[in-house]
């Protein structure tokens, strides 16, 4: 009896263990209809965005804003932790690679890679330094309160009209188009 309850106690402390490593946050499947909404930013929520991403723009803000956001305490790429270091950093290698190629091709966007602080974070998101570490929140607090797994994406256009996009773990605002956009935006 006494070996049932010890059995019984160890795997429910595993359980709960493995509960709290876990993100609570919802992860939106690719095909999910509500994984991709658009609508409208107020003047005064654009202005505070505009003011602090121009802190971080060595280049200028350009008329249109992608931003990709990352939180705290996910476990998105957990799998991806279990690889080389080497692995791990060229993969990190690959994803700057991939934004300064599609910044080369398309002069009118600014595009942003935040990430909440703190260091419960998968090393892909730890290690890369183009991560700009949101430390005082204002991102989160401004636009990104609303957690998903593997993180959330946004474009933000010059009307204040926006594009975002929940559990984005391969930054695909980047890879959007202009068509696709256009018809994000129809479906408000």
């Amino acid at each position: 009896m006494l070996k049932n309850i010890k059995n019984f106690l160890t795997c429910f402390s595993g359980i709960l263990l493995l509960s709290a490593c876990a993100s609570s946050a919802p992860l939106y499947s690719y095909d999910s209809k509500n994984r991709i909404f658009s609508d409208s930013l107020s003047q005064e929520t654009y202005n505070t965005l505009l003011s602090f991403l121009a802190r971080y723009s060595t280049t200028g803000l350009k008329d249109t804003l992608i931003i990709k956001y990352d939180y705290n305490n996910e476990s998105c790429w957990n799998t991806l932790d279990q690889m080389s270091d080497d692995y791990i950093q060229k993969t990190i290698a690959a994803h700057t690679q991939r934004v300064q190629q599609v910044l080369a091709k398309r002069k009118n966007i600014s595009a942003f890679d935040f990430r909440e602080p703190g260091n419960n974070m998968n090393k892909l998101k730890k290690w890369d330094r183009n991560i700009i570490i949101d430390s005082s929140n204002t991102l989160l607090n401004l636009i990104f309160k609303d957690r998903s797994r593997c993180g959330n994406s946004m474009i933000v256009l010059p009307d204040k009209q926006f594009v975002f996009l929940r559990s984005d773990p391969h930054a695909d605002a980047l890879d959007l188009s202009q068509a696709q956009i256009t018809s994000y935006l129809l479906k408000k």
